[in-house]
């Protein structure tokens, strides 16, 4: 398998695959899209492909080109991306395009882990309809998707299985129960190897528990919503501060899930409940709240981040 590398110079490009771009530029300017993706395709087949991009970088018109190299190219950038909902909504397709578009790669590596959902029955189904989603949301990348099936301890410390993790351009970890992730996650060979690999350049995605089990202090947030049990804190994985900084995140932060006559803002545990629960924390806790169908898109390499979505992020502590 191959994957692409950027052609920053396009002097550098052969005479014909130049001669065709100029031909899509007129058949673009003049609207003719069919003959557009034609010369598109008769370009590919020279071992180049071309990406349009967005108006919203500030570079309306312009494209870049991609040459197919070798797989062994690393990703030029690596982020963490964390979702307050709709990691696999139709509104995160294009936060996801964008940020893949700024690793300068066409194939890419994708890896799933199931931990959070470990415990339920329906754990290959869940993560199946995510793999589905990247597979037919993407359809300009060349996406090799695996998922790693570590849904225990014992799963996330077994090397046979955790392996299928190394050489992955991005790393994803989402629905399920995040005090469960934390239990199945701390300590083991597996959390290592995520945190490992994101330091040496792979993107991270968190969304829904992923994201409340990587914090410092963990929102338990079936056994308070659900079970009905006291306000307390799980001490959480604190994986952010080993890439990022350290804090907590609460997603799902604007939801209204329970309509007039339930607060489901605060990752449903309401207004009142995470109130008292915030008083609990140290003073010099950081808690972010991030919105839902929104992302936060932090550039790792860069120090940056910026607010992709439908709503916002929320400095509560």
């Amino acid at each position: 398998m191959s994957v692409n590398v950027l052609v920053t110079n396009h002097d550098d490009l052969p005479a014909m695959v130049k001669s065709l771009l100029v031909k899509r530029e007129k058949a673009r300017g003049l609207g003719n899209f069919a003959d557009s993706d034609h010369l598109r395709d008769e370009i590919k087949k020279l071992g180049y492909l071309v990406n349009d991009l967005p108006t919203q970088t500030g570079n309306s018109g312009s494209l870049e080109v991609l040459r197919i190299g070798d797989e062994s190219i690393k990703p030029a950038k690596n982020f963490l991306l964390l979702f307050g909902s709709g990691e696999i909504a139709s509104s995160s397709v294009d936060i996801y395009r964008q940020t893949f578009l700024q690793l300068n790669k066409r194939h890419l590596k994708i890896s799933l882990v199931t931990t959070p959902a470990g415990f339920q029955p329906n754990v290959d189904h869940v993560y199946g309809e995510i793999k589905d989603f990247f597979v037919s949301s993407l359809p300009d990348f060349n996406l090799v998707i695996n998922i790693i099936p570590a849904n225990n301890k014992d799963d996330a410390n077994n090397l046979k299985i955790i392996n299928d993790l190394d050489n992955s351009d991005i790393i994803f970890m989402g629905p399920g129960s995040p005090t469960y992730a934390v239990k199945h996650l701390r300590g083991t060979l597996l959390l290592e190897k995520i945190i490992d690999h994101v330091k040496k350049g792979s993107t991270l995605i968190l969304s829904s528990a992923a994201t409340l089990a990587c914090s410092t202090h963990c929102l338990p947030v079936y056994e308070i919503f659900k079970v009905g049990e006291d306000l307390y804190w799980q001490e959480g994985l604190n994986l952010y501060k080993e890439i990022w900084q350290e804090i907590s995140i609460i997603p799902h932060f604007n939801n209204t899930e329970g309509g007039a006559d339930l607060d489901t803002s605060y990752c449903y545990l309401g207004r009142n409940r995470a109130t008292k629960l915030l008083a609990m924390l140290p003073p010099s806790t950081s808690v972010l709240g991030i919105d839902e169908h929104t992302a936060l898109v932090i550039d790792l390499k860069e120090g940056t981040n910026s607010i992709r979505g439908k709503g916002t992020t929320h400095k509560v502590l």
